[in-house]
Formats: structure tokens, C-alpha cells, sequence
């Protein structure tokens, strides 16, 4: 036909029909039901049972690539880049604690109730039987009443540096190293007894009377790389214990690499209270039996026996009381027989 016999009939867009474009209006006009799950064509979320199983296997492959990538550079530089006879995280210098410990301001305890000290003395053999290095028959002279000195008035108490593995103490061996504010009685330790590395410990009385302190093995930890067992560990006796008194104490190592920070407890310094309280009103004291040893210079005391109480007789100066009438009609009875008169003879 001619072009010039076409005559147009309207304005008119000419839409180009894909079969893509289709297929994903279609899905979209599908209702929420159908799009979870699809019962005709047999597809859960959009796919199907074989879809579902294609893509589980590509991740399951994929994040096991993954993990045996890791592990292998992981296992090389675990073996073959870090010396396994040294650490593999280093820690801060090591702390501080005392035993024994009740996560309370001040360790209070009567000498004479043994249910108070007993379980004091129980915390330190645990804690010296954890050691595994013969740790009580190592501090056994401070342990002659079988309580560490609790019953006897010569409290004991440890001081114990705790294990960081890796940490190589850097002691003052002369007493020109040691710092400004080392007290004087440490500058004479160390010229005593720097002939080997230690790490030097001082301890005083903050507030309160003061005591005899006693040290054992010493004054000091012997320093080592292998700081273990009883090394790790210094006795403390209190001797000439103040009674019915409160008595604080400060504990401080001394090493170049232990920093001492007076604001956190156990960086380089403990703090610690005891108060011994004595039975001072004279009245004997009832305990029952303890299954720890009672210490030698402890006397048992028995319960005075009370007395009997006064029998009746002793209430009536000795007169016996007649028995009393099984009941009251029989004592009218009796009364009534008693007073029975015969008729007088007549005349």
C-alpha cells in the first residue's frame, strides 16, 4: 500500500514484548502464599529442592576452603615462628596476695574459740598443700600448735608472688641500686644478703601496735626464670601480737621490673589487717571437740557439773510429807472413818 494512502489513527507506543519482562511480572503478581511456598511447581522461597541442594554444597565448600586456609598458615606459625618453651601471651609483672584471705577489711578471730580458728588454719594448709613442693613441712617451725600460731598468739600469715609465666625478675643486688624510697631497714637487708638474686620484700605497721615480725626463709623470694612451689612464698610470724587491737599492715616488693602502685592492691604492695581477739572475762570456754590437734600449751577445761536441786525434805527442815490421797473423795472417807463415834452404853 502507498504511503500516502496511510492515514494514522492516533498517538501509539510500540512496546517491544520480552519474555524476561514477563516471567518477572508474573512473579510479582503472585500472592505472598505462593512466593513462600509454590505446591505446583514444587518450590520452597523460590527455589527448589535441587536449587536448595546446589547452594548449601557452594558454602559448605566454600567455608571449609576457608577454615583450611586458616589452619595452615595458623599451624605454621604455631610451629615453625614461636619458640614453644617461651610463652605465647605475655603478662604484666606479677601480683601480690595473702593467705590467709577472708575477702574481709580486717581477719579477726578469738584465740580461744576454736571453731574461728580452725577454719583459718584449714585455708592455709589447702593453700600450702596446692604448692606441691612439701610446703607445710617446709614452714613447719611456724606451725608448732598445729594452727600456724592462731591459738598461741603468734599469728602466721604468707605472702605469696604470683606465677606469670615468662617473667624474668630484674633484682637490686647492692643497696646503692635500690631506689629513693626503699625504706632504711632494706638498704641493710641488702647488704646483708644480696650475694644472689632476690626480690626483696619489706613489711610495716601502717596503724595500730606494733608486733614482732619474723621472716622465713626470709626477707626475700629467691629470683629465678622457674619461680615455683615455696620460692614463690615468704612466712611472716607475728610475734608479741598485740590483744583486743586492730593492726593494719603494708607489704612491698622490691624489683626493678615490679612496679609499686600504691592506689591498686597488689601491684607491688598487699594490705592486710588482723585483730586477735582474748577471752578476758575469766569464764571457761565450751567447744565442742575439734578434729584438728589441740595445740600443746592449750589446757582442755571440763563443764562443771551442776548441782542437784534440794529434795523436799531439806525445804521442811527434815519433815516428811504424807502422801497425798489418790483423790479428794477418798480423803473425806478417810476423815470420816477417823472421826467415827461409838454410841455411850445406856444406862
Amino acid at each position: 500500500m502507498p504511503e500516502d494512502v496511510m492515514v494514522p489513527a492516533g498517538d501509539y507506543k510500540l512496546v517491544k514484548q520480552i519474555r524476561r519482562n514477563q516471567e518477572t511480572r508474573r512473579k510479582k503478581d503472585l500472592p505472598w502464599s505462593k512466593r513462600i511456598f509454590d505446591i505446583d511447581e514444587h518450590k520452597l522461597f523460590g527455589r527448589t529442592a535441587l536449587g536448595w541442594m546446589r547452594i548449601t554444597g557452594f558454602y559448605l565448600v566454600l567455608y571449609a576452603l576457608i577454615v583450611c586456609i586458616v589452619a595452615f598458615w595458623l599451624g605454621i606459625f604455631m610451629l615453625a615462628i614461636m619458640d614453644p618453651n617461651k610463652p605465647r601471651w605475655l603478662k604484666g609483672p606479677p601480683g601480690l596476695s595473702m593467705v590467709p584471705n577472708q575477702n574481709r577489711s580486717v581477719l579477726s578471730y578469738f584465740t580461744h574459740i576454736m571453731s574461728e580458728v580452725n577454719p583459718i588454719a584449714d585455708r592455709i594448709d589447702d593453700f600450702l598443700n596446692k604448692l606441691n613442693d612439701n610446703a607445710i613441712d617446709f614452714f613447719a617451725d611456724f606451725n608448732q600448735d598445729t594452727t600456724w600460731g592462731y591459738a598461741t598468739e603468734k599469728p602466721t600469715v604468707f605472702i605469696k608472688l604470683n606465677k606469670v609465666i615468662g617473667y624474668v625478675p630484674e633484682t637490686y643486688d647492692t643497696a646503692d641500686d635500690l631506689p629513693k624510697e626503699a625504706p632504711e631497714s632494706l638498704h641493710d637487708t641488702v647488704g646483708k644478703l644480696g650475694n644472689s638474686p632476690k626480690i626483696w620484700i619489706t613489711c610495716e605497721v601502717t596503724n595500730g601496735p606494733k608486733p614482732e615480725m619474723v621472716f622465713y626463709p626470709g626477707p626475700y623470694f629467691e629470683a629465678s626464670e622457674n619461680m615455683k612451689g615455696v620460692t614463690r612464698v615468704v612466712a611472716i610470724q607475728m610475734n608479741k601480737m598485740p590483744e583486743n587491737a586492730k593492726t593494719f599492715f603494708c607489704c612491698k616488693v622490691w624489683a626493678r621490673n615490679i612496679p609499686i602502685d600504691d592506689d591498686y592492691q597488689g601491684m607491688g604492695l598487699i594490705k592486710f589487717a588482723l585483730s586477735m581477739r582474748t577471752d578476758d572475762d575469766g569464764q571457761p570456754d565450751f567447744e565442742l571437740p575439734s578434729t584438728r590437734k589441740a595445740p600443746s600449751a592449750m589446757v582442755t577445761e571440763l563443764v562443771p557439773v551442776p548441782p542437784a536441786p534440794p529434795r523436799p525434805e531439806g525445804m521442811l527442815g527434815g519433815l516428811e510429807m504424807p502422801p497425798s490421797p489418790e483423790n479428794e473423795k477418798d480423803a473425806i472417807e478417810n476423815d470420816a472413818k477417823k472421826e467415827e463415834m461409838t454410841e455411850p452404853p445406856s444406862l
